[in-house]
């Protein structure tokens, strides 16, 4: 299920890049949505958290914004430094946030 988080993370950066979204809006517009459909998936299907909801979302909100910071450093550097497309550095830069953000869930956002 969080692959699938990723997947569909993706699709809509191709989606709004497609629409020569810049790739830093693109971001913000890709995390916003995502965050907004990944906490009740995460803390329901994966996790089955029966926590309070609200310490959960602080949590999760909290190792979220890692792995957002660690992409809004890392595209850019890709892109800019790198000469990579915006796209695969999005896609090279969730691959390496993805297995570290699904640890922070497990074990600090909705641990009970």
């Amino acid at each position: 299920m969080a692959g699938t988080t990723a997947a569909c993370y993706l699709v809509i950066m191709a989606a709004l890049l497609a629409a020569d979204v810049p790739y830093m809006i693109a971001i913000l517009i890709d995390q916003t949505i995502i965050f907004s459909v990944a906490f009740p998936v995460y803390r329901k299907l994966i996790f089955r958290s029966t926590g309070r909801w609200q310490t959960d979302l602080l949590r999760f909100a909290g190792v979220w914004s890692g792995g957002f910071v660690a992409g809004i450093v890392a595209t850019p550097a890709l892109v800019e430094l790198g000469g990579q497309p915006p796209l695969l550095a999005q896609i090279l830069a969730v691959a390496g946030v993805a297995v570290l953000t699904y640890l922070g869930h497990r074990f600090l956002s909705f641990r009970h």
